[in-house]
């Protein structure tokens, strides 16, 4: 009974090491035999490139508005990411978006609105205004009021559907101005 036993364990021993040695040879053969235009070459064809997305952001803290009846304070940052392939000359310029947020703000109609919907307005006012964004991101921070004493705030991200075409331009707003 005893060398059966042994002998049984010696058998699936030799299945397994048999059945591992197989697994393995035959992955060897996977690599050797897949399609060449799989396999990473030098060949200007299957060049790769990294994966790159890139944004900038500014804050304006400490900006005064009147909304829903009272002075507020708000903090605003507003970030975005650029379209994919931007060229070195199709950098917006922050100076000009910056001052659509405070023509937007300053001239913003309904007093009376939640933050989220001025947020949503401001987003989809830069979107469409600035075609080298492929997202924006407007978070506003409403400080403690005497009306409302605590913080609140709207975070919006509109991201565009269709890329844009980017005009190429030399002029730097921040040397021209």
């Amino acid at each position: 009974m005893k060398k059966t036993r042994l002998q049984l364990l010696i058998a699936a021993l030799m299945i397994v090491l048999i059945s591992n040695v197989s697994t393995r040879a035959q992955a060897k053969v996977d690599v050797k035999t897949k399609p060449a235009s799989s396999t990473p070459s030098n060949s200007a064809k299957s060049k790769t490139t990294d994966a790159l997305t890139e944004g900038f952001y500014f804050l304006m803290n400490d900006y005064k508005m009147g909304h829903q009846g009272e002075t507020n304070t708000l903090n605003i940052k507003v970030s975005y990411s650029y379209v994919k392939g931007i060229a070195n000359n199709q950098y917006p310029d922050f100076i000009p978006i910056r001052k659509d947020v405070d023509k937007f703000l300053t001239e913003y109609p309904n007093e009376m609105t939640f933050w989220e919907i001025l947020n949503k307005q401001l987003t989809s006012r830069l979107i469409k205004k600035y075609p080298a964004l492929a997202s924006v991101t407007c978070e506003i921070q409403v400080t403690p009021s005497s009306k409302y004493p605590f913080t609140r705030g709207s975070v919006v991200t509109r991201t565009r559907r269709e890329l844009a075409k980017v005009e190429h331009s030399n002029k730097n707003y921040r040397r021209t101005q």
